[in-house]
């Protein structure tokens, strides 16, 4: 059985895992970062502005912003009927609904720019967009390029691991013969490097992922890569996990033939 590699935060490793193995995989996985939760100064900003109306959109941007909501104790009924929720894709978008959050706009493109082209000109609109302390320009930028007046509120940050279970699974990712490696975050691809350098691996990481399939769940993931001159062989049209896996099953097949 050809194994899988994935690097995901804890949350979602186990749901992750099984995606990987209904395709006949086995999986090595380790999480590179831990969700750090962060209570943004303009929190008492925002809900003031989305209790009297004043929000025309929220944009929600990942499944981990989805759950901090809930946590921060956001829920259905603090949106106005006149306030617009945009879940960036499926995954937060179904990490919402089972929260009993409503979705009212999804993205046919799972990603900051497929948001800026569902909206389109939105020309004095107030919107909101709750995310990463990671998360790009290219979403805001859009937005306000397109005539919106837009706010961030920084849900939670993440901070790099470099503990033994990375250390192990760097180490069994240079030495063992894993099919493919699966990227999900620039972040996650930044942490995994720099631990592998504190480890003195760093080179070998890079000559091992030249030989391998390796797949990137959208564009901002492959650039991080390819700042460690790691080619990217697959992006999904989608950006979801299980289109990602797919795509590296589809790549690993044609090789095979």
């Amino acid at each position: 059985m050809k194994t899988l590699a994935i690097i995901r935060p804890e949350k979602q490793l186990e749901d992750s895992k099984k995606v990987v193995e209904s395709f006949g995989y086995g999986v090595l996985a380790t999480a590179m970062v831990d969700i750090v939760p962060i209570r943004d100064l303009r929190w008492p900003t925002f809900l003031d502005e989305l209790k009297t109306g004043r929000v025309d959109y929220v944009v929600i941007t990942s499944a981990n912003g989805a759950r901090s909501c809930a946590e921060l104790r956001l829920n259905a009924a603090s949106f106005p009927a006149s306030t617009r929720v945009v879940a960036i894709g499926p995954k937060t978008r179904s990490t919402l609904l089972r929260a009993h959050f409503r979705v009212d706009l999804m993205p046919s493109e799972y990603s900051s720019r497929g948001i800026v082209q569902m909206l389109g000109d939105v020309t004095r609109k107030n919107i909101w967009v709750l995310r990463s302390a990671f998360g790009s320009s290219e979403l805001t930028d859009g937005l306000q390029n397109n005539g919106a007046t837009t706010n961030e509120i920084v849900l939670y940050t993440l901070k790099k691991l470099c503990g033994q279970q990375q250390r192990d699974f760097i180490r069994e990712l240079v030495e063992s013969d894993v099919a493919g490696v699966l990227f999900t975050s620039a972040t996650t691809v930044r942490a995994l490097f720099d631990c592998a350098d504190r480890i003195g691996m760093k080179e070998r990481l890079i000559e091992r992922l030249t030989n391998r399939v390796v797949g990137a769940i959208g564009k901002p993931t492959a650039e991080a890569l390819g700042t460690y001159e790691v080619g990217v062989d697959v992006i999904p049209s989608d950006a979801t996990f299980r289109k990602l896996v797919s795509k590296v099953h589809a790549t690993l097949i044609d090789r095979a033939h």
